[in-house]
């Protein structure tokens, strides 16, 4: 039953969600005006081959919709080391670095991505604005960047940001929670992934000190959405049949990522550079063996495990490939001519 309803939604969208009194047409321009601010903000992360496997899922997923809302659609990766995602009106979304880090598949990235086109198909970010500033300067769009109209353009600045930080309250998150997962199920991917990817943020967030903005104080208990999560992937797997994570293929796209480091452009604190080496098992190997080989320090294997998303006495299965946290600038050898 919570299939079929949930299905019937997202038909008329249209006519349940939409704002009768912004356009379309301003929302788009309120995100591409918006976008320039977040790529000063934040910037582009340097790697050509994750930005085109970020655009490739958010494209597959949204290929996928009964409703698209928007014709176009944009998926960027952002240079910061913070567990993120978020949305802007329009169709803009951002995946940080810091997030890719975090995920353990594609599956996990599917659902966090489609999470986000879920809160612009709902119209969440344009709905949450007027809220914050009102509809009237919300609608005047991207037209208010200019001078004379800097005070406002600021006002639905800093309620976006807030956005970014803070979500879209409770109700809109756990919306978007489940057309997320429905629309990555669609799309070929584990319904169980959302509920994998929030049960093992709180481990990452103990760890790495960051708390994804998905369980900031207005968004739904913790648990709370991992039952939700979780009931409604069990829904969804007695549906649909053989589904992919795309591990292997996630993990090795992370070689040589940038680890942790600066949250923004302008964060000037100095960081000690490290990235993520992708580490294939062996017969015999243990998470203490590797961190022993790695750290010399058997006791870094709860950091191994952490990352990794599995338990620090975890069986590990021979050829299978996990991450690890390494010092330094990664250099990609296959790049190096030898000549």
């Amino acid at each position: 039953m919570l299939v079929v309803i949930f299905i019937f939604s997202s038909i008329f969208i249209s006519s349940v969600y939409s704002i009768p009194f912004i356009s379309k047409k301003k929302e788009v321009e309120i995100g591409r005006t918006a976008d320039k601010q977040i790529i000063l903000q934040y910037g582009i992360y340097q790697n050509k081959v994750l930005q085109l496997y970020i655009n490739k899922i958010g494209q597959k997923l949204v290929s996928k919709l009964t409703n698209k809302e928007f014709k176009n659609y944009h998926f960027k990766l952002v240079d910061s080391s913070e567990i993120n995602a978020f949305a802007l009106p329009g169709g803009y979304i951002y995946v940080t670095r810091g997030l890719l880090a975090a995920l353990n598949n594609e599956s996990e990235l599917a659902a966090v991505i489609g999470h986000e086109i879920a809160h612009v198909i709902f119209h969440h970010g344009a709905k949450n604005m007027i809220r914050s500033i009102g509809a009237q300067i919300f609608a005047i769009g991207g037209a208010i960047v200019s001078p004379k109209n800097a005070g406002e353009w600021m006002a639905i600045s800093t309620a976006m940001f807030q956005q970014i930080n803070m979500g879209y309250g409770r109700e809109a998150e756990l919306e978007s929670d489940s057309q997320g997962m429905m629309n990555s199920v669609e799309a070929g991917y584990r319904p169980f992934a959302m509920v994998n990817f929030l049960k093992n943020l709180r481990s990452q967030e103990i760890m790495s000190g960051q708390a994804y903005h998905g369980f900031q104080s207005t968004h739904p208990d913790t648990k709370q959405r991992i039952i939700k999560a979780g009931s409604f992937a069990t829904s969804l797997a007695k549906k649909y049949t053989n589904l992919i994570d795309n591990q292997k293929t996630y993990l090795q796209s992370l070689q040589g990522l940038v680890y942790g480091g600066k949250t923004h452009v302008k964060d000037r604190r100095y960081y000690k550079p490290k990235y993520l080496d992708i580490y294939k098992v062996r017969t015999g190997d243990s998470l203490k063996t590797i961190s022993n080989n790695f750290y010399n320090d058997s006791r870094r294997a709860y950091e191994i495990a952490v990352i990794n998303g599995i338990k620090e006495n975890a069986k590990l299965e021979n050829g299978s490939l996990l991450k690890i946290i390494r010092d330094g600038v990664y250099i990609d050898k296959k790049a190096i001519n030898p000549n």
